[in-house]
């Protein structure tokens, strides 16, 4: 573990359409005061009305989950703010209007004109999806909070912690929390560090994305010699590729209080070794919900995460993985099939509403592309069932310009 790691230890730190409440717009505060409100939550709820939120444009497949997500909730009004020209979400009828500022204007200019759509617009609250956007909102959160709620997030250092698999690693090492065996720096003292390090391991990438660029190597030359040749400037871990299962846990917190979780597990097999199961089924699992709490109390967490665990067959113990600090795939199938729209319950926790505890509910969710390949192609005695109410099929009808509209610029670029 280095200085940098050891420094970053120790930082400071539905489809129910239940009635989103309007707060009064916040007017112009100084620094002080505002920073003060963005620290400790939002104001009081005021009365009852629709919300409109201005939901800041990830990539296709991401924005389109979010976005299906948030037009479950009845009286939810979406502006997207984008900095891509092109686009599909210019066609969505789920965005009642687009607003464009191109790539090359700075962050400045970009608060400034997110505060002028805001105004425009009367949005209530400001949206990130993806790991790009809440890392801006969290490096503007100050000039934000002047004119608009901005979704919960947690602090920078426990964001940037969660984020990289190698700060997670250590942050867990220090703090007993259960997680993999892990080599956090790879050019350093290798061959030393895998004396005693349990095999087959896996080579990762720290900013990997959906199992990208990870190695399985069964023995210690061939681990040495796959580190050798990797980029100066690149950044990995080694970890012990632990005998048993995957399972995921979505949650949203707000300052360190669970208020809403889903636990789900893979179905059908991944279209490659390490990424995303095809399929998933939401089940109630107490010991990950245990070594979940741990870790995300340990980071005093603010807002919404996907985490990565595995159940460790030889010690009887689940582990943390990794953390996904943003916005998830799935998050569809927790709205549709488990009855928690994390999107929408983050709205409500940034409107300063508080959320009563609820149970998710069971259930299988597959996506409608795969469902369609699995009833033509999955076949065999072990076939799992799945039924169009498993499906986004209501997104896919719902919602078809977009979708037409990248199947045609993605054939034809």
């Amino acid at each position: 573990m280095n200085s940098d790691q050891v420094d970053l230890l120790e930082y400071a730190g539905a489809d129910g359409h239940i009635p989103l409440l309007q707060t009064p717009r916040p007017g112009l505060l100084n620094e002080e005061a505002v920073l003060r409100r963005a620290a400790s939550g939002a104001a009081r709820p005021g009365p009852a009305g629709p919300a409109t939120v201005v939901v800041l444009e990830s990539n296709y497949r991401l924005t389109g989950a979010v976005l299906f997500c948030l037009s479950r909730q009845k009286g939810l009004v979406i502006e997207l703010l984008s900095r891509d020209p092109a686009s599909p979400y210019r066609f969505s009828r789920y965005v009642r209007a687009y607003h464009y500022l191109p790539k090359e204007k700075t962050d400045a200019e970009f608060v400034a004109f997110a505060r002028q759509v805001v105004e425009t617009t009367g949005a209530e609250v400001f949206f990130p999806i993806d790991v790009a956007g809440m890392r801006f909102a969290i490096a503007h959160r100050a000039a934000l909070a002047a004119f608009v709620r901005v979704l919960p997030l947690p602090e920078s250092a426990a964001y940037e912690i969660a984020t990289d698999k190698s700060k997670l690693g250590a942050f867990m090492q220090q703090r007993g929390i259960p997680a993999p065996d892990t080599i956090l720096n790879v050019r350093r003292n290798l061959a030393a560090q895998l004396e005693n390090f349990q095999f087959p391991v896996l080579l990762k990438p720290v900013d990997g994305i959906g199992g990208g660029g990870i190695e399985l190597f069964e023995d210690r030359t061939a681990v040495l010699r796959a580190v050798e040749k990797l980029p100066a400037d690149s950044s990995y871990i080694i970890q012990n590729c632990i005998e048993g299962y995957d399972i995921d846990c979505n949650v949203l917190y707000d300052n360190g209080k669970l208020v809403a979780y889903s636990i789900q597990k893979g179905l059908l097999p991944a279209a490659s070794k390490y990424a995303p199961t095809e399929a998933i089924e939401f089940v109630r699992n107490e010991a990950v919900l245990e070594v979940v709490q741990q870790v995300m109390g340990a980071l005093r967490w603010h807002g919404v995460a996907h985490l990565d665990l595995r159940y460790d067959a030889r010690a009887r113990q689940m582990k943390v993985i990794e953390i996904n600090t943003r916005f998830w795939l799935t998050v569809v199938g927790s709205a549709v099939r488990a009855n928690m729209n994390f999107p929408v319950l983050a709205c409500r926790v940034a409107l300063g509403q508080r959320l009563a505890p609820s149970s998710f509910a069971l259930g299988r969710y597959i996506p409608f592309t795969n469902f369609i390949r699995y009833k033509l192609l999955g076949r065999g005695p072990g076939k799992t069932y799945f039924s169009l109410r498993d499906t986004t099929v209501r997104g896919w009808l719902g919602d078809p310009l977009p979708k037409l509209y990248h199947l045609l610029t993605s054939h034809s670029s």
